[in-house]
């Protein structure tokens, strides 16, 4: 533990907080990540792998132009992106790039980041033909509300069911928003930690919010174990970094139950953020150079998982999405045409 302090005092400062307006694009960063490891993996320089892409791949990497000026004054990797990436991303490329793992830490990078954009693209394109219905059928609402019952004049006195079924539609619509709107609010207040372990209890999105933590923490942890620190040592390294990012508070909340007096199976047990699977790997008791091979081979099973289960979760899209579509249909009818046919038929008598 001792040998790791000098990197603790010089490399993991804290979060500088630098704002958001240059944050990179998802697809931008898989693009850039992708590339550096390809380029690093064939011999060239940080320094000459970022010029390569500023000046290679157009306009979108011009402002990657100051990271060149930083690269070349022997500043790392990962400090010189820090304005550009996620803080959670900064702290995984500098724990890589102090324990020699950055290359394989930059094409997992960008193969997670090139999965996220080509899902959000896949979901857009899910989308698309169903909102096109529901665009269209809400046309249709309103050329029949505006156009057609008017012509009725029955309608103006329209049955007391119909007025409260709009009325409860309505104040249906209205809470789900406000409920949404406050939830968001409440879940951005919360310590990431926290909210992460709040989104581990949902149903659908639980899972995969499990798997990634999973993922990550594990990944993390193997890279400092594979650079020679214990348990502790990882926690106390962990006090080093932004308190707003999850491994700073995921190494607090180990290393006070440590102290209470728990074992390392018991927490990892009771904590919904760390794979059960942990508990065979560290109650082996193997060296620290294999443990941290296994715990890193299994973030990467954890990674494949990930993505196999949100690609599974993206198949629901579309048939739910004609569901919805399917329940405002028959929601319609009920609300409309019956009361339209009843106005019909006192036109008849």
């Amino acid at each position: 533990m001792k040998n790791s302090m000098p990197w603790v005092a010089s490399r993991l400062r804290r979060w500088p907080g630098t704002k958001n307006t240059k944050r990179l694009t998802i697809r931008v960063q898989a693009t850039l990540f992708e590339t550096l490891a390809d380029l690093i993996d064939n011999g060239f320089s940080l320094r000459d792998a970022m010029r390569f892409i500023v000046d290679v791949h157009g306009q979108k990497f011009k402002g990657l132009t100051p990271v060149i000026t930083q690269l070349q004054a022997g500043v790392g990797l990962a400090s010189a992106l820090q304005a550009y990436i996620a803080v959670d991303l900064y702290y995984q490329l500098l724990i890589a790039e102090e324990h020699g793992a950055l290359v394989t830490t930059l094409q997992q990078a960008g193969q997670l980041m090139r999965t996220k954009a080509t899902q959000q693209q896949q979901i857009r394109r899910l989308l698309q033909y169903p909102l096109v219905l529901l665009a269209l059928l809400v046309g249709t609402l309103v050329m029949v509300k505006t156009a057609i019952l008017p012509n009725f004049s029955t309608m103006a006195t329209a049955p007391a069911q119909t007025i409260s079924w709009q009325l409860l539609l309505g104040s249906f619509t209205t809470i789900v928003i406000l409920g949404l709107i406050i939830v968001g609010g409440r879940l951005k207040q919360l310590p990431t930690r926290a909210r992460y372990l709040w989104l581990a209890r949902l149903p659908l999105v639980g899972p995969l919010i499990r798997t990634y933590c999973g993922y990550y923490l594990t990944l993390n942890a193997g890279m400092l174990l594979a650079g020679g620190l214990e348990l502790r040592g990882i926690c106390e390294v962990s006090t080093h970094f932004e308190p707003q990012s999850l491994l700073q508070q995921q190494g607090h909340f180990v290393e006070q139950a440590l102290l209470a007096g728990q074992s390392l199976a018991e927490i990892i047990k009771a904590d919904r953020l760390l794979p059960d699977e942990l508990i065979l790997l560290v109650g082996k008791e193997s060296p620290a150079e294999q443990l941290s091979q296994e715990m890193i081979y299994f973030a990467t099973v954890q990674y494949r998982r990930l993505v196999r289960d949100l690609n599974r979760l993206i198949s629901w899209i579309q048939p739910l999405m004609f569901m919805i579509i399917a329940l405002v249909i028959v929601g319609t009818y009920l609300n409309i045409l019956l009361p339209m046919y009843n106005s019909m038929g006192e036109i008849l008598k």
